[in-house]
């Protein structure tokens, strides 16, 4: 963090050490499912390890990608669930409100729900964002100079033939995949929410890779291979602050909204633990926290008005009701009953490129 935040952030963590605890169950573990890595890593620091020195409860921490933590989700239905807390992506939690996985939390419980961006509040009251990111442009500024390419502006211009060969795609088995497709069909002309024009269209890209992980990018992209591709801003951001020639943009169309939510599984035995945790979640130190750690913008809207103070920090991300206007939301009820479609014009048509 930078000095002041820093300062501030400890200062914060002290004050909620020494507060009295709200809850008397201190033999209560509760289990969250999380991303995994250096989130997990933060969550852990500034979360849970705080939330048991305030209330006794402890957390465990089960990293898995949200998929996976879908399917055992579905597996267990009816039993105890394993986990009492899930943090998702919003597309992936959108199938989870179908399977009848998650429980609502609340609002009298969780009273810092009210202080989360509208937009981002789940409309049929399950669990909210409790971090904002955005879906842009990733690309290395230095081959792009070497080779005389203009700074990406729109999303066309990924179809550069300057870049045919040095383009990854997202894979369509991660939520930026799935955003792509939805951007190509827009590219491609479609009319209405069908996204069949998105293959052929992510097909005459002809891309050097289709990535399934950030990781697996960040190494095509250290190694020169990738030039540029649709990535997430935190990633994007880690490696420029790492001293890498990374630069991120959001497209003149506007990028795409992508929020982390956490909620609380439909087979929790401590859901009123599980409630606090997420109100914890919601609280500014956590919040703060991650965004300036992990360049995940804040769903807090208390701490719009801070952030404004610190524009070299709010740049990386979503960081008030201005920045969110200007992303685009996928309407995922409408993406999920073409998936299979999807899925198999996918696999037909660019897998066996």
């Amino acid at each position: 963090m930078g000095t002041y935040m820093k300062s501030a952030a400890a200062g914060l963590a002290l004050l909620l050490a020494s507060a009295p605890a709200f809850a008397a169950n201190s033999d209560v573990t509760l289990k969250v499912g999380s991303y995994g890595g250096i989130f997990t890593k933060i969550e852990r620091e500034f979360v849970g390890n705080l939330f048991t020195e305030r209330t006794g409860i402890k957390v465990e921490y089960i990293d898995a990608s949200p998929e996976t933590h879908l399917a055992k989700l579905i597996a267990a239905k009816g039993r105890e669930a394993p986990y009492d807390l899930v943090i998702l992506d919003d597309d992936v939690q959108s199938q989870a409100i179908t399977a009848g996985v998650l429980a609502k939390p609340d609002p009298s419980v969780v009273t810092n729900l009210k202080y989360v961006y509208p937009a981002v509040r789940n409309k049929e009251g399950y669990g909210p964002a409790v971090i904002l990111e955005s879906i842009g442009i990733a690309y290395n500024a230095e081959k792009f100079k070497e080779h005389g390419i203009p700074a990406p502006t729109s999303w066309a211009d990924l179809w550069n033939p300057k870049l045919r060969g040095h383009v990854s795609v997202p894979s369509i088995d991660n939520i930026m995949g799935r955003v792509f497709i939805v951007e190509a069909a827009r590219l491609a002309g479609a009319k209405g929410p069908k996204l069949d024009a998105a293959i052929d269209k992510i097909a005459s890209l002809k891309a050097e890779s289709y990535y399934i992980s950030s990781t697996a990018l960040t190494a095509k992209l250290e190694s020169g291979d990738v030039w540029v591709a649709p990535w997430i801003n935190g990633r994007a951001w880690g490696m420029a602050l790492r001293g890498q020639p990374i630069k991120y943009v959001i497209p003149k169309e506007g990028g795409y909204a992508a929020v982390g939510t956490l909620d609380i599984t439909a087979g929790s035995a401590h859901k009123k633990e599980a409630e606090e945790y997420l109100n914890f979640q919601l609280d500014p130190l956590p919040q703060i926290a991650i965004a300036e750690e992990l360049a995940y913008g804040p769903s807090n809207s208390l701490l719009a008005s801070v952030l404004k103070a610190y524009p070299t920090l709010a740049e990386k991300f979503p960081a008030g009701p201005e920045d969110l206007a200007h992303l685009n939301h996928v309407d995922w009820e409408t993406f999920w009953p073409q998936y299979q479609h999807i899925l198999q014009l996918w696999n037909q048509k660019l897998l066996s490129q």
